[in-house]
């Protein structure tokens, strides 16, 4: 099994493994007597963990080891679902389960998908093409969406809290997978001390961000990119507003998937481009203009239209952000990067679990997807600072 075999098995038992707790959090727990303010807390606390110890965990593997800090951050995780499929659902419970799912997500955020591409990239040597690298693992991820979102419903049905359990076995045995299969990059380190070498390493991720244009324009745009989705808690009641039932809004869902996963295959056969920002670009405007169809959507169909183009921009989105963020930094620093780039989503989104709810119950739908357009448009000229006046874009990058 090569390297883009195993990262693609690893990513879609852990895709799968994530959905089912993403979906079922909130209806499996209610269904116990856990209040839907709780389960926000959770949520929030989860993100305010991750972002909190997202650097510091980046550095750390970093300084002693991807692979050691993926393997610890899959057992914390399948440790953290645990506690919220057994036992009592007091609410010290039910908070400490998000908490520790949220520190176990943040060892192995960036140390994970930094340890594949690094692992692929010396198994290819100058033959790598990280075009074809991240949109083959996006779908395997996406795929793994698609059969989360249409298996999760009957587990919680039939399994009820223990749906979680079945998330925690998924995530150990892809801890197991990553110890056993995974070849581990070896750390460099530059101090015997490891306060410096923690210095040293933040200084450096930093600096790498600094020195490149294209990540400093990702910064913004990743936070913009993020709007819909926190808005997205609104989309269910829009759905139910247009005359769609919860089996539309399944149909919504699964239909985003199943497109983005038609875009992935797609640019799995395409050589790396020169650049990735014109696909940015391309896709964040293909977003802004589903927006736009959402704002005058007055049915069903119209509205799934415009869900629909937004989720296959994002299909061609997501592998590119991804692609730039592994190749701007150097193996040395690739999880610490990546770590404090992720830093400034997970404020945005902890912060605003705790401030949508102030008005997520007045806020009117076409106002809020004329935010998402807006960000989404804002985003998309951002992106424009990324593309050098000699770029000539091919027409299949625009396709």
């Amino acid at each position: 099994m090569n390297a883009l075999a195993k990262a693609q098995v690893v990513t879609g038992l852990r895709g799968f493994a994530a959905m089912v707790f993403t979906i079922a959090a909130s209806p499996v727990l209610n269904a116990q007597g856990v209040s839907f303010q709780t389960i926000s807390l959770g949520f929030g606390i989860l993100y305010l963990i991750l972002a909190a110890a997202e650097i510091p965990t980046g550095v750390w593997a970093d300084v002693f080891g991807s692979k050691k800090s993926a393997v610890f951050g899959g057992l914390l995780q399948a440790s953290g679902l645990v506690m919220l499929g057994i036992g009592s659902t007091h609410t010290l419970q039910i908070l400490s389960g998000f908490a520790v799912y949220g520190l176990g997500t943040s060892f192995i955020s960036g140390a994970l998908s930094a340890l594949m591409f690094g692992a692929a990239k010396n198994e290819d040597g100058d033959g790598f093409n990280s075009n074809r690298y991240f949109s083959m693992v996006e779908k395997s991820a996406v795929a793994s969406y698609v059969i989360a979102s249409v298996s999760v419903g009957f587990l919680s049905e039939w399994l009820g809290r223990s749906s979680f359990l079945v998330a925690a076995a998924i995530f150990m045995v892809s801890a197991v997978f990553v110890a056993m299969k995974l070849t581990d990059i070896p750390p460099q380190r530059d101090h015997q001390s490891v306060r410096k070498e923690f210095a040293l390493r933040f200084k450096e991720g930093i600096a790498g961000i600094k020195k490149s244009l294209q990540l400093k324009i990702l910064l913004p745009v990743r936070m913009l990119h993020q709007v819909e989705t926190i808005l997205g808690v609104l989309w269910l009641p829009w759905i139910r507003e247009l005359g769609g039932s919860d089996i539309w809004f399944s149909v919504l869902a699964t239909g985003s998937y199943l497109l983005r996963y038609v875009v992935n295959y797609q640019y799995s056969s395409k050589t790396r481009p020169e650049s990735y920002m014109p696909r940015i670009s391309f896709s964040l405007i293909l977003m802004a203009a589903g927006s736009g169809i959402c704002v005058f959507a007055d049915s069903l169909w119209p509205a799934l239209f415009g869900i629909w183009i937004m989720a296959g921009a994002r299909g061609a989105f997501l592998p590119a952000v991804q692609a730039v963020q592994h190749e701007e930094f150097g193996d040395k620093v690739r999880t610490t990067g990546l770590s404090v780039i992720n830093f400034s989503t997970e404020v945005m989104i902890a912060a605003s679990y705790f401030t949508t709810s102030l008005f997520a119950d007045s806020i009117n739908v076409s106002s809020a997807w004329v935010i998402s357009g807006t960000a989404f448009f804002i985003a998309f000229v951002i992106s424009l600072r990324g593309i050098a006046p000699r770029t000539k874009v091919a027409a299949h990058e625009c396709s």
